[in-house]
């Protein structure tokens, strides 16, 4: 009995300074690593929270032992419900995509699901939704070229774009919707400034249309030029060229001279869509239908 109590407090003595070595050398790595992370002032560099981050870290083993069990019991009910452990790693996201619509075909008479922007074209609506860029530019061309190939029909180009857009491009759409057969009416909704002002105006006359609370803003091409004496004044040519061409349209377009044009859009100008059609930018501006008897 006195050699087996003796032995005793021996092993819990042996075993208590191995759990102590352990837990110093858990902690000494714990040191190293904030002594490589911290600064030449830090408590990490003088070895300082040994034990208090070694106790942090026991908790932290608990807790993610605690979490791994409750996973593997979920699991578990969910296997057995027949769903299998892929389950757990599907993630279900909102979509976030151009919505679809339900469209009939007129040829074949068959329902069939498409999207908006798609549905819209069939029906020879076009919007412009932000700034006239060499792809954008493109591609609506493209459309209205093939629309005008299948029928004659009025096209619709509807306007909501702040940015403007690039001088090119928008000369490019321009010249388009003066080739093509069908009449385009464009309408004006939200903000036209720039060279969307520009498109707005350069529709069929009578059938240019704006809504009440449109912000319509007007102005010529500028432009900076650097480089030799000679660079600059190519790009000024250039520029001047181009300018003298949008008077012209314009000149057409609203029946105002071109000094007054010149005058009035050298700087950025805003219209009412009221002055806007006293200007001659614009045909008619549309306001809500009355119900009958009100």
């Amino acid at each position: 009995r006195a050699t087996t109590s003796l032995h005793r407090p021996r092993r819990s003595a042996s075993r208590a300074e191995g759990e102590r070595g352990a837990t110093m050398q858990f902690c000494g790595a714990i040191g190293r690593a904030q002594v490589l992370r911290g600064s030449k002032g830090s408590d990490a560099v003088r070895g300082l929270g040994y034990e208090r981050d070694a106790n942090h870290c026991k908790l932290h083993k608990l807790h993610q032992r605690g979490q791994d069990a409750s996973l593997r019991r979920g699991a578990g009910s969910r296997t057995r419900a027949g769903f299998g452990s892929a389950a757990r790693r599907l993630v279900t996201k909102m979509p976030v995509a151009v919505p679809r619509v339900p469209y009939r075909t007129p040829q074949e008479g068959n329902w069939q699901w498409v999207d908006l922007w798609n549905c819209l074209y069939r029906e020879r609506i076009i919007f412009v939704g932000q700034g006239i860029t060499e792809e954008l530019g493109n591609q609506l061309v493209g459309t209205l070229l093939y629309l005008d190939s299948v029928s004659q029909k009025d096209l619709q180009m509807y306007i909501n774009t702040c940015e403007g857009g690039e001088i090119v491009p928008s000369l490019a759409l321009y010249d388009t919707m003066r080739h093509l057969k069908s009449d385009m009416v464009t309408v004006g909704f939200g903000g036209v400034m720039g060279m969307a002002a520009f498109l707005l105006t350069s529709g069929t006359k009578g059938k240019r249309l704006c809504l009440g609370h449109t912000r319509i803003m007007m102005h010529l091409p500028a432009g900076t030029a650097r480089g030799s004496s000679t660079d600059m004044w190519n790009e000024t040519r250039e520029l001047l060229r181009i300018r003298g061409y949008m008077l012209d349209c314009l000149e057409k377009q609203t029946g105002q001279s071109q000094e007054k044009l010149l005058k009035d859009f050298s700087r950025n100008t805003y219209f009412t869509p009221e002055t806007a059609e006293e200007y001659g930018l614009i045909d008619q501006v549309l306001r809500p239908r009355r119900k009958a008897g009100k």
